[in-house]
């Protein structure tokens, strides 16, 4: 008859056949991890470890070059510029040094894409004389931006209340994000600065006009918004909207364009969350990938026939829309990227499917 032997509890992978040293035991036996000094151990070298890499990424922050060039044709190229939050008015025209002056020797000709990116505190933008290659995304995401000053002898680009073209007017560049602000405090008689010792004058009247808390908007205010910020009217020369040209732009609520225009680039509405409406004119071409993407407030849209491509997620996230009507005849006779329809639409819960041969509404 087996005796009455107490069965050994594992505290081990029987795999390796072998126990654990001595202390190891569990917490309920007042082993190595129950005992409160081992804890409190553990917990200071996580700590001093979430502080030391917390420091390591400040340092790192902290010992970023302000800003940084590569050469480029004819002078240098801005590559990235890493504002401080009192940084607010960036002017480009001549290499920065390490002490902080600029050197009329080295003429900045170019500005890589995203070279400003992501920034929450600029205000204003002074472009130079020499500055002739702007890539299309390099002021990307500035979400305090609310104009772009191009010197009058730049021979490249120009500055229409503080939006950015093409000189010869043909092509609409940028949009800054808080424009709309801008134009609205213009209409209501603010004069626009001439240069860097203008602005702060300026933005101390902006900050009363447009407070913190928008309920405190005064009636005047809010109709010059409703006016003349929040509707923008895109000049007849233009025929191109440049890719990334209003997106994220959230206080436009309506866009006129041009009846010559060809090109509506790559996310040139990515996010106008507030837009109500847009009409693509007749003999409009083509439209990028996320051109109008999450236009939420957007209830109709028509693609005229004349338009012979569509990029990927067009209207993907317009999802105020029941479908998109095209006057093309059939789908033979436009190119479609990926997922270029709306997912659904909020009002019916059905997928949004597209429309050939439609007519434009009217209105």
């Amino acid at each position: 008859m087996q005796g009455n032997v107490e069965k050994e509890v594992l505290l081990y992978d029987p795999i390796f056949a072998k126990k654990p040293p001595e202390g190891w035991e569990d917490s309920e036996k007042g082993g190595f991890f129950g005992k409160a000094a081992t804890k409190k151990a553990i917990f200071i070298i996580f700590l001093v470890l979430a502080i030391s890499f917390s420091l390591l990424l400040s340092f790192r922050s902290l010992s970023k070059k302000k800003y940084s060039y590569d050469e480029a044709e004819n002078g240098y190229r801005l590559g990235e510029f890493n504002g401080t939050d009192r940084d607010n008015i960036l002017r480009i025209d001549a290499v920065v040094g390490k002490d902080g002056a600029a050197d009329p020797e080295k003429k900045v000709t170019a500005v890589r894409n995203y070279a400003v990116c992501c920034n929450e505190t600029l205000d204003f933008i002074f472009i130079g004389k020499d500055v002739t290659d702007l890539e299309y995304n390099c002021f990307y995401y500035c979400t305090r931006l609310k104009a772009v000053f191009v010197d009058a002898d730049n021979p490249a680009y120009v500055s229409v209340d503080g939006v950015l073209y093409r000189k010869d007017m043909t092509e609409i560049i940028l949009h800054p994000i808080k424009n709309s602000e801008y134009r609205a405090a213009l209409a209501l008689g603010l004069t626009a600065p001439a240069d860097e010792a203008g602005c702060g004058p300026f933005l101390e009247e902006m900050r009363r006009m447009f407070p913190e808390n928008e309920e405190a908007v005064s009636e005047r205010v809010g109709k010059a918004m409703a006016e003349t910020g929040a509707v923008y009217t895109v000049p007849a020369t233009v025929t191109d909207v440049a890719p990334f040209c209003f997106n994220y732009c959230d206080k436009l609520t309506n866009v006129d364009l041009p009846e010559g225009l060809k090109t509506v680039g790559q996310m040139a509405f990515f996010k106008c969350k507030t837009l109500e409406s847009i009409r693509l004119p007749d003999g409009l071409e083509s439209i990028g990938a996320d051109g109008l993407s999450y236009c939420e407030k957007l209830d109709y849209i028509f693609v005229p026939a004349s338009v012979k491509t569509i990029g990927h997620h067009a209207f993907y996230g317009c999802l105020g829309v029941d479908a998109i009507y095209l006057g093309a005849a059939d789908e033979s006779m436009v190119s479609v990227g990926e997922s270029w329809l709306p997912k659904q639409s909020e009002r019916s819960l059905k997928n949004v499917a597209a429309v050939y041969g439609a007519e434009r509404r009217d209105g």
